[in-house]
């Protein structure tokens, strides 16, 4: 055989004695390596559920706390009055997503899922429990907190929080896994796969063993890597990965490696032809050239050779290898480039999420300058009747003081939507709630003065309370406002005053079809609106209730019990029976020098 044979095929034999050990060893590392990272996060999913349980269980027991706070609650239990305490806790009202829950003093519930024997028996010695439950076909999360009336237990409120698709989807956002909710019985509850997918793996997790740990199932003809979180003794959250999907990346390595590995075999091979044919000892100096330049050493010597094909070789490799530092200082260059522009994109991106919050904020302006539209040219028809009646007739001037104060309360319009969610000064205007909501119904009853929507008031004292009165009588007459528009056909407004210890509570009441389960909870949101067409964009009550916020107050929206209709309850800090000394509202405009200031800013 001769060298040049012999050199070949060892090379060739060493080759693949080295490449295909490797390439073996290799696969099977980055295959334990994917699967133990997707084990790894998987396992993490029990403990991010349990983290976010007892977020949530915190929030559950302070809403419980606050229910079982509502007052008579305890004493109407205790009188034996269910429905009324029923009513009392319906009334109160519960967060956004969760529903109240009562139960009598000897366990059973009067309102909301049944919260089992061990939370009530908690409950009952005085603990505030927080635990999960099975009723309705359903999961729920559920908190409850002791009724005490006079030194003895009575019962038990709290809250229910469904655990719904709305809790799985967010549980596969935070364990970046796909969720089912089982209970005990193995039925699905809730899941973010599709319902046949979902059975399938409920049915493949039941069969499996009880194992601690990821365990491997097949249902609907994938494999999944699942992990288990028992939800009390009532059900479970399945955390499952599809193991495809996990391992999707190890194809396109094991084709690079294979395609990397041909291609320098080639290579060594010809390498190894070029070799046997044209080099001797020579060849010892260029191979320890080759070394230091894997090594990074690219100023090697390259030492010269009277055989014409070694010199010719080395050439070769002094290009070869100025060439390869060429590219990797362009590589190099392309990161920092692929760098820069990164750096770019993030910018861009913040830049256009800006734009829209700008958007966003030019679109509620539009829409604060069409509401303010309609008050001014009521203003403006007050106006004509000035000019009509002269100046002399005392109805003129009582029609001229009414359109000042409303073209100031538009004026202001715009700065108290900018106003909306700014800390309330300490030293902010007083005024008496009694003596406004008097002026507020005689102003409705001069605006309207036929009996379509008769107003009738109800005051049981004086308050005094921490708004401007031209604050305060603005929301009054966006609440009217907006009580008459529940009344087409006509119907009595109620406004009633009652201050209670260190509160006033002002009641706008109307009698119409009342708020819906589906627009109560929403009657507050900005641009949120049940009028067709282009009656209405939602902002009156959002205004109103960022008004009365600010003042230390609240505003709420509820269904009348006693009759049909809706009632909106205005609660504000108050000292009854007090009057203010001043008031801090708004200047009027007195006499006729200020009028063609007042035309400036409507034209404005």
């Amino acid at each position: 055989m001769t060298l040049k044979r012999s050199l070949v095929l060892g090379l060739a034999a060493v080759l693949l004695v080295a490449v295909v050990p490797a390439g073996l060893w290799l696969d099977r590392t980055l295959a334990r390596a994917l699967e133990v990272r997707a084990h790894e996060n998987l396992l993490l999913a029990p403990t991010r559920l349990a983290d976010r349980n007892a977020a949530r269980g915190d929030a559950l027991m302070m809403h419980a706390k606050e229910a079982a706070g509502v007052p008579g609650l305890a004493a109407a239990l205790a009188a034996g009055s269910e429905g009324d305490a029923v009513t009392l806790l319906v009334d109160a009202g519960v967060p956004e997503g969760e529903v109240p829950v009562l139960v009598d003093r000897d366990g059973r519930p009067l309102l909301g899922p049944a919260p089992g024997a061990p939370l009530f028996e908690a409950t009952r010695a005085g603990g505030m429990p927080v635990g999960f439950v099975a009723a309705d076909s359903a999961l729920w999360a559920v908190s409850l907190a002791p009724l005490v009336d006079r030194g003895a237990f009575q019962g038990a409120a709290g809250v229910a929080a469904p655990m719904d698709g709305a809790t799985a989807a967010t549980l596969g956002v935070l364990t970046a896994a796909d969720v089912t909710l089982v209970d005990n019985t193995g039925r699905v509850v809730a899941t973010t796969f599709a319902d046949d997918t979902a059975q399938s793996l409920v049915v493949a997790w039941g069969d499996a063993p009880r194992e601690a740990g990821v365990r491997e199932v097949v249902a609907a003809g994938r494999r999944w890597w699942v992990v288990t979180s028992p939800l009390d003794d009532v059900g479970a959250a399945i955390f499952a990965v599809d193991t495809g999907r996990e391992l999707a990346l190890l194809p396109h390595l094991r084709q690079g490696a294979v395609a990397a590995g041909a291609l320098a075999l080639v290579l060594a091979l010809a390498l190894g032809v070029l070799m046997a044919a044209r080099l001797s000892r020579p060849v010892v100096a260029l191979a320890d050239a080759a070394d230091r330049l894997a090594a990074g050493d690219f100023e090697a010597p390259l030492p010269d050779s009277p055989l014409r094909e070694v010199t010719r070789v080395r050439r070769a490799f002094e290009d070869m290898r100025a060439a390869l530092a060429a590219r990797l200082e362009e590589l190099s260059r392309a990161n920092r480039e692929l760098a820069e522009r990164e750096s770019k994109l993030r910018v861009l991106q913040a830049e256009m999420i800006q734009r829209d919050r700008l958007t966003a904020a030019g679109r509620l302006v539009a829409e604060l300058a069409h509401e303010i539209r309609n008050p001014v040219a009521n203003v403006r028809n007050c106006l004509e009747v000035i000019r009509r009646r002269g100046a002399s007739d005392p109805e003129v001037r009582r029609f001229a003081d009414m359109a000042i104060d409303e073209l100031l309360r538009m004026h202001e319009l715009a700065e108290q939507m900018l106003d909306l969610n700014r800390p309330m000064d300490p030293g902010a205007s007083r005024c008496d709630a009694a003596e406004v909501v008097e002026r507020t119904a005689a102003l409705l009853r001069a605006g309207e003065p036929g009996e379509r929507w008769p107003t009738h008031v109800r005051v049981a004292g004086p308050a005094e309370v921490p708004m401007a009165p031209d604050v305060l009588k603005q929301v009054l007459l966006s609440l009217v406002q907006n009580a008459r528009e529940a009344m087409p056909a006509g119907g009595s407004v109620e406004i009633t005053l009652e201050p209670r210890e260190s509160i006033a509570f002002v009641d706008v009441a109307d009698e119409g079809t009342g708020l819906g389960d589906d627009v109560l909870p929403r009657v507050f949101d900005p641009f949120f609106t049940t009028k067709g067409g282009v009656q209405g964009v939602g902002l009156g009550l959002f205004i109103a209730e960022g008004l009365v916020r600010r003042s230390g107050g609240r505003l709420t929206a509820a269904n009348r019990p006693d009759t049909r209709g809706a009632r909106f309850r205005i609660e504000l800090p108050s000292t009854p029976g007090a009057r203010p000394r001043t008031s801090a509202g708004r200047p009027r405009a007195a006499g006729r020098g200020s009028r063609p200031d007042l035309a400036r800013e409507e034209d404005a």
